[in-house]
């Protein structure tokens, strides 16, 4: 092949930098971008476009916002693009056998070293989980989540102070790399794939709402892996005094616990510390519900007195 027909799925910021590695080759044709439909921000629910959406429109694309790819409407204007190859990024809809089948290849560009962390929220379970590396996995889509066959693997290492916003940003870089080296070897005919072992397959749930609450009878080192987790959104919170709190950063100290788990207090006028199940957990940046984030110090000045 000279060049490839694409049709490009995916809607948040994380599918951007993949979207412009299409853009920039010159032996990539995109002849559609689907995205999920604007969404209601902010007090006077202003509609605002999708980053991809964005991204899309700047370039002249043709764009179709979409929220079910199971009308006929749709099937039958994705079969009138003749695509060589569907790349779906973090698009938000689960596609249907019809679908899968209209291009010559099908693929996904996920945040995960498959068949470690399948589903919605990857980055945040390899961080909370304490793994040690992650990555970018190109498969081919198949019915079931994240289960198709892996054609190529790019790994990244998941260092001490990472949250989940700052792996974000790596992995949306290393997809855009990961795809263009899948795409390369598509057009030289190089491309080859292997089947996922089953029996190493985890699962990455979706983050629920029951989850943000963090269990002080947990480790600190457990305790901080979830805060960074779940940084910058939708936050690790936690109860201080009747105060509710988002914990923003924290740090571990592994010594000797003297206090039952999530007893707060001030150490040396200045450190917010709170036990838990092994280890203290010191408090670095919080944020009150309607305000801005703060050093635990300013913290400590103004609400000590309740501790």
């Amino acid at each position: 092949m000279n060049t490839l027909r694409v049709v490009f799925a995916g809607t948040p910021e994380f599918s951007v930098p993949s979207l412009r590695v299409l853009m920039n080759r010159s032996d990539i044709e995109i002849v559609r971008v689907y995205t999920r439909p604007d969404s209601k921000i902010g007090r006077g629910l202003k509609l605002i476009p999708s980053p991809v959406k964005k991204i899309a429109q700047s370039a002249n694309l043709p764009v179709s916002e979409i929220t079910s790819f199971r009308e006929g409407k749709e099937i039958d204007e994705l079969k009138r693009l003749k695509p060589d190859v569907l790349i779906v990024i973090a698009f938000g809809l689960i596609l249907p056998r019809t679908v899968i089948q209209i291009p010559k290849l099908a693929i996904n560009v996920h945040a995960s070293l498959l068949p470690r962390w399948r589903g919605a929220a990857p980055i945040q379970r390899c961080i909370a989980e304490g793994d040690l590396e992650t990555g970018i996995s190109i498969m081919r889509i198949v019915e079931e989540l994240d289960a198709g066959p892996v054609l190529l693997k790019k790994s990244c290492p998941i260092n001490q102070e990472d949250t989940s916003g700052s792996m974000h940003i790596r992995l949306a870089s290393l997809g855009g790399k990961a795809l263009s080296s899948a795409l390369d070897q598509i057009l030289n005919g190089t491309l080859s794939e292997t089947s996922q072992n089953e029996s190493k397959v985890t699962y990455a749930a979706k983050i629920t709402s029951e989850e943000l609450a963090i269990n002080w009878s947990m480790t600190a080192p457990a305790i901080a892996r979830k805060i960074r987790s779940l940084h910058p959104k939708p936050g690790a919170r936690t109860t201080i005094s009747g105060i509710e709190l988002k914990i923003i950063s924290a740090t571990v100290f592994m010594k000797k616990v003297q206090h039952s788990p999530g007893k707060v207090f001030i150490e040396d006028k200045k450190k917010l510390l709170v036990a838990t199940g092994d280890g203290y957990l010191q408090i670095q940046e919080l944020q009150v519900p309607g305000k801005k984030v703060i050093q635990a110090t300013t913290f400590i000045n103004g609400y000590g007195k309740f501790l």
